[in-house]
C-alpha cells in the first residue's frame, strides 16, 4: 500500500474517486468524502477541504481496497485476454491441421510395410534385396488399371495409383565403414590382431570408392540432414544410387547391385528414399526406409546383417507449410490469418510482461509462471521464424521443375521435411505449455479456486513422495540394468531400462523375458517391484490425496474481517461488481422509478441492519456498508448525493424502532410461552415424585406387617 503525502493530499487522490462515499461539490470542488448523517461543509476552489472525522486507518483502507479494485480489474483484463489468445491459437493450429496428410501417410505406410515379403522379417541382406524386388518395386511401379489411368490423364511423373504420382525415382543411399586393424577386446585378446567392421562414426566411415571398375562412389546430398539410430548416427551423404521409374530397368539394378556387392559387411545402414505428390491435395509426402545392420554383429565377424534394426518414416509436406496461404483457398488464409493473430498476441504479450521487468527483474523472474511465459512465447516465435525460413527454402528450391523433364532425377526434400516437422513439433509443445497456463488462471475462478489450492497444498506431501519414487525407481532401473543388460536389449543401458520399467509400470509392457532369463532373480526383482510401486507406491499417492481433499474440509477458513476486507484476488468476481454497479448506475439514471422499487427498499434494509446490531458503528463502517450495496453518492446522478432530509429521516428511525418493538414483543410471548411450558412440566414432575413416595411408604409398611408376623 502506498503511503499519502499528507493529511489534505489524502482526501485529493483521484485513486479513491469511486471506493466509499464521495461526492463533488458544485461549481467544480474538490472531491470530499462523505460520511452518511453527517454534513460535510462544502469546499470552493483556492480552499482547503474540511477533513471528516475518519481515523488514519479507515483512509488508508479505502486507498488500499481501490488500489486492490484496479489490480483486480488490471488481473480480469490478462485472464481474458489469454483465454482470447488461447481460442485464436487453438482455431489456427485446427486450421493449419489436414487430415487428408494422415490418410495418405497410411496408404504409402501399408504399400511399403506389407507385402509377399514384410519389412519385419528382413534380417539380412540378402533379404533387404528381395525385399526391394518383391514388395518395393511391386508396390511402387505397378502397371494396373489404375496406373494406366493415370497415364491417361498425364505423362509427367510416375504414378503410383490414380491421384499419387513419384516425384523422381527410388534413391539407395548406403553409410560404409572402413575396414580396420587392432579390433580386438583386451585385455583377452590383446596378443591377438583381429581386423573387423567398426561401429559407424566421423573416423570410421569410408568415403573411398569401391566395386568393379570403381563406379561406386562418394556423394554429397546438400538437401539432406543427418540421422541419430538407435545404432548410430548417420550423415546425409554416402554412396547413392537412383533406381529407373521403368519397372524393367530398376530390376536390372537391383540384380547388379547384389551381384556387385553393393551393400556387405560394411555395410552399416542402407536408405530407401522417394517422393510422392498427391495430385487431390498436393500434399508431398517424403519417405525413407532404414535398414540398419547390427555393428556387433559385423565386428565379430558373424555373417553381416545377422540383425538389423528395420525403420521407416513418412514426412508429409502440406502446400501450406511449403508457402505463404498455401493454395490461396479459404481454408488455407484463415489458417494464415490465424496465424498472423498468434503473432500479434506474442508481440503484445512481450511487451506487457518487459514492463512486468521493469519493476523488479529478480522478483519477475522468482515466479515460475513467468518463465514458463517467456518459455511458450520463445518457442512460439521460434515456430513463426522456422517456418518463414521453410517458406523461403521451399520457394528457392523449385521442387518437382526438373522431374517434368526427367522422371528419374531425385532431389531429396528431407532438409526441408525435418524443418516442417520441428514446426509441428513447437506447437504441440505449446499447445500443452498454453493449456497449462489455464490452472494459472483457473485459480481465480470461483468455481475452481478451492480445488486449486487443495490441489497446490497436495504438493507439500506430493513432492517428497515424488522424490522417494524416482529415487527407488532409478534403483530398480540400475538392478535390471546390470542383471539383465547383456541378456535383454531393453535394458541394455540405464535409461532404457528406466524407459521400459515406466513402460511396465504403466501396462504397456510386461517384465516375463526378464523371469524367462533367470526365474529365481528375475521373479523376485519383479515381485519386489510391483509389491513396492504397484501396491505401496499407489496407494501412497491415493492417501496423500485423500489428506489433501480431507484437510481442505476440516480445515477451519480464517474469517476476514468485514470491516477491512479488501477483496484480494479476486479478478473475475470484482469485475461482476463493476458490471453490476454499472448497471445499477443506469437504471438509476434512466429509470429512477425501477431503481427506487428495486434496490430503495435494500439499501435501507442494510444501513438498518448494520444500526440494529452495532449501536456503536463508526463512520468507516457507514462507508463501507453503502460501497458493499455499490450505492455509493458519486453513483446517484450527475448532481451529486442527496442527503436525507430530516422528515424521512425522522420515518425511518420510527420504522425500525415501531419493528424493534414488535421483535421485542414477539420475544416476550414466546417466553412466556416457553415458561408455562417448563411450570407445567416441573408439576407433572412433582406429581410423580408424590407418587413414587407414596408407593414406597405402601411397600415399607407391608414389610413391617410381614417381619411382624413372621416373629
Amino acid at each position: 500500500m502506498k503511503a499519502l503525502p499528507g493529511p489534505d493530499a489524502r482526501f485529493q487522490n483521484q485513486q479513491i474517486a469511486t471506493t466509499g462515499s464521495y461526492r463533488h461539490q458544485a461549481g467544480g470542488g474538490a472531491l470530499v468524502p462523505t460520511v452518511p448523517g453527517k454534513g460535510i461543509e462544502p469546499t470552493v476552489p483556492g480552499t482547503q477541504p474540511t477533513r471528516p472525522n475518519l481515523t488514519d486507518k479507515q483512509m488508508d483502507f479505502l486507498v488500499a481496497k481501490e488500489e486492490t479494485r484496479q489490480e483486480n480489474l488490471s488481473e480480469c483484463r490478462g485472464i481474458c485476454m489469454f483465454f482470447v489468445f488461447l481460442f485464436v491459437f487453438t482455431l489456427g493450429m485446427i486450421f493449419d491441421s489436414n487430415s487428408s496428410l494422415a490418410r495418405l501417410a497410411d496408404h504409402i505406410r501399408d504399400k511399403i510395410e506389407h507385402g509377399p515379403i514384410e519389412l519385419v522379417s528382413v534380417k539380412t541382406i540378402p533379404q533387404m534385396y528381395d525385399y526391394l524386388r518383391q514388395t518395393v518395386v511391386p508396390a511402387l511401379y505397378e502397371n494396373s488399371t489404375d496406373t494406366n489411368m493415370a497415364l491417361d490423364l498425364s505423362s509427367y511423373y510416375h504414378p503410383i495409383d490414380v491421384p499419387n504420382r513419384m516425384v523422381g525415382g527410388l534413391r539407395l543411399r548406403q553409410a560404409r565403414v572402413k575396414y580396420t586393424d587392432d579390433c580386438q577386446v583386451g585385455p583377452l585378446f590383446a596378443s591377438y590382431t583381429i581386423r573387423c567392421y567398426p561401429a559407424i562414426g566421423p573416423e570410421t566411415e569410408s568415403q573411398d570408392v569401391f566395386g568393379p571398375e570403381l563406379k561406386f562412389q562418394y556423394q554429397k546430398d546438400s538437401t539432406g540432414t543427418p540421422y541419430v539410430g538407435y545404432l548410430g548416427s548417420y550423415s546425409p551423404d554416402g554412396y547413392i544410387e537412383v533406381l529407373s521409374t521403368d519397372v524393367s530397368k530398376a530390376n536390372t539394378q537391383i540384380d547388379n547391385l547384389q551381384k556387385d556387392d553393393f551393400s556387405g559387411p560394411w555395410t552399416r545402414a542402407l536408405f530407401i528414399d522417394f517422393i510422392v505428390w498427391n495430385s487431390n491435395f498436393g500434399t508431398c509426402p517424403t519417405v525413407f526406409v532404414l535398414s540398419s545392420c547390427s555393428d556387433g554383429a559385423s565386428a565379430l565377424g558373424i555373417a553381416s546383417g545377422s540383425r538389423s534394426c528395420l525403420m521407416y518414416a513418412i514426412l508429409t509436406l502440406s502446400p501450406r507449410a511449403l508457402s505463404a496461404g498455401g493454395l490461396g483457398d479459404s481454408t488455407d488464409m484463415t489458417a494464415m490469418a490465424f496465424l498472423v493473430l498468434v503473432l500479434i498476441f506474442v508481440l503484445y504479450f512481450m511487451f506487457e510482461e518487459s514492463q512486468e521487468i521493469k519493476q523488479g527483474i529478480f522478483a519477475y523472474f522468482k515466479d515460475g509462471w513467468n518463465v514458463l511465459d517467456w518459455l511458450n512465447m520463445a518457442l512460439l516465435l521460434t515456430a513463426f521464424g522456422v517456418r518463414i525460413f521453410v517458406w523461403i527454402e521451399a520457394g528457392g528450391m523449385q521442387i518437382g521443375v526438373a522431374q517434368l523433364t526427367d522422371k528419374d532425377l531425385f532431389k531429396s526434400l528431407r532438409g526441408v521435411a525435418v524443418m516442417v516437422e520441428l514446426v509441428k513439433l513447437l506447437n504441440s509443445v505449446n499447445a500443452v505449455i498454453l493449456y497449462a497456463k489455464v490452472v494459472k488462471y483457473l485459480r481465480h475462478m470461483p468455481v475452481t479456486k478451492d480445488l486449486i489450492k487443495t490441489f497446490w497444498k497436495a504438493l507439500d506431501l506430493f513432492v517428497p513422495f515424488l522424490c522417494m519414487f524416482v529415487i527407488a525407481f532409478t534403483g530398480f532401473a540400475m538392478s535390471f540394468n546390470v542383471g539383465f543388460g547383456d541378456k535383454i536389449w531393453e535394458l541394455s543401458t540405464l535409461g532404457s531400462a528406466l524407459t521400459y520399467l515406466s513402460r511396465a509400470f504403466l501396462k504397456d509392457v510386461k517384465l516375463m523375458p526378464a523371469y524367462s532369463i533367470m526365474p529365481a532373480f528375475g521373479s523376485l526383482l519383479i515381485i519386489i517391484f510391483y509389491i513396492v510401486f504397484l501396491v505401496l507406491g499407489v496407494n501412497v499417492l491415493f492417501a496423500t490425496i485423500t489428506d489433501a481433499m480431507l484437510r481442505a474440509k476440516t480445515e477451519e477458513r480464517q474469517k476476514k474481517d468485514d470491516q477491512y476486507d479488501l477483496h484480494e484476488d479476486e479478478p473475475v468476481e470484482e469485475f461482476i461488481r463493476e458490471v453490476r454497479k454499472r448497471v445499477k448506475r443506469q437504471i438509476r439514471r434512466r429509470a429512477p422509478r425501477i431503481y427506487k422499487n428495486i434496490y430503495g427498499k435494500k439499501r435501507k434494509a442494510i444501513v438498518g441492519v448494520h444500526a440494529v446490531e452495532d449501536k456503536n458503528i463508526d463512520k468507516a463502517e457507514l462507508v463501507l456498508a453503502e460501497s458493499e450495496s455499490d450505492e455509493s453518492n458519486d453513483e446517484f446522478g450527475d448532481h451529486g448525493p442527496q442527503l436525507p432530509s430530516k422528515e424521512n429521516l425522522m420515518k425511518s428511525i420510527e420504522h425500525m424502532a415501531g419493528r424493534i418493538l414488535s421483535e421485542v414483543s414477539i420475544v416476550g410471548i414466546e417466553i412466556k410461552s416457553e415458561l408455562h411450558d417448563v411450570c407445567e412440566r416441573v408439576a407433572q414432575m412433582q406429581m410423580a415424585v408424590e407418587e413414587l413416595s407414596m408407593r414406597t411408604d405402601g411397600v415399607r409398611l407391608d414389610q413391617e406387617e410381614f417381619l411382624a408376623m413372621q416373629g
